[in-house]
């Protein structure tokens, strides 16, 4: 359901095809292709980070180039619950200025054509969802703290009919290298119906928590019928991906989604 592709200057990234074939431009970044050296190395994304801002912005404008795209819109990420709806006005907020990005949101949604939105991940899950009928697309950053406060479930509540929503997950830590304690499970599990997805950890009154696979199952309590994960752990490829949980200081993948006319 997602196809790698290679483009030009190096950059590779990952398309969900049900997306893709209904009219929606989506694409998950990995990190070869870029200029960033060091734990940065290749194609950092992220602003945010210690890497050179102008580094940085020259691998954004790499990615657009790649995909055909205008310069992306992004927020400063909270890990909240908080999501903004964007539009023309905001073409460009954050793209080579961090002060520039829209305020405080973890999830961007748009319904203007060929306005990409991105979120910047290194193991929280990416997520983007799209109603072929509206046209609506949003993009989500739910890490931990972003789910238990109800991120996914308040995108998710932007669009009119969930069972028509097309959703697709990126790569994000998977549950063999995300050891949580209790408080984390709690407040995680308090955000779904079903609990979160945990397994046995390896010290003492830890647990295993699969993240991505507890966002499928908040979409899927809330009617998203159409899920589609990649199934990727950010931690286990370092050729491939960022991940802080494995590096520490490290850059920033994204997830980019436009509507197309």
């Amino acid at each position: 359901m997602f196809e790698r592709r290679t483009l030009d200057e190096g950059v590779t990234v990952l398309v969900p095809k049900r997306l893709e074939s209904a009219g929606f431009q989506v694409a998950f970044t990995e990190r070869t292709g870029g200029l960033s050296t060091g734990p940065h190395a290749e194609l950092n994304l992220g602003l945010r980070t210690a890497d050179d801002p102008t580094v940085v912005a020259e691998n954004r404008k790499r990615v657009c180039r790649a995909l055909g795209i205008e310069e992306f819109v992004v927020a400063r990420q909270i890990h909240g619950a908080r999501h903004v709806r964007v539009g023309p006005r905001h073409r460009g907020a954050g793209f080579t200025d961090a002060s520039s990005a829209v305020s405080n949101a973890d999830a961007l949604v748009t319904a203007t054509k060929r306005l990409p939105v991105a979120v910047l991940t290194a193991d929280c899950v990416p997520l983007v969802l799209g109603d072929p009928e509206s046209g609506l697309v949003a993009v989500v950053h739910a890490g931990w703290r972003g789910v238990a406060a109800g991120i996914v479930a308040a995108a998710l509540e932007v669009f009119a009919e969930s069972d028509r929503v097309l959703a697709a997950i990126g790569p994000a830590i998977g549950p063999d290298h995300y050891e949580v304690g209790p408080d984390v499970a709690l407040a995680v599990s308090a955000a779904t119906e079903g609990g979160a997805i945990l397994h046995g950890g390896r010290t003492g009154g830890r647990q295993r928590l699969d993240l991505p696979g507890t966002v499928v199952r908040i979409l899927k309590e809330r009617g998203a019928r159409h899920v589609d994960p990649a199934g990727i752990c950010t931690a286990c490829e370092p050729e491939r991906f960022y991940s802080y949980r494995r590096d520490g200081e490290t850059g920033r993948q994204a997830l980019i989604a436009a509507r197309m006319p």
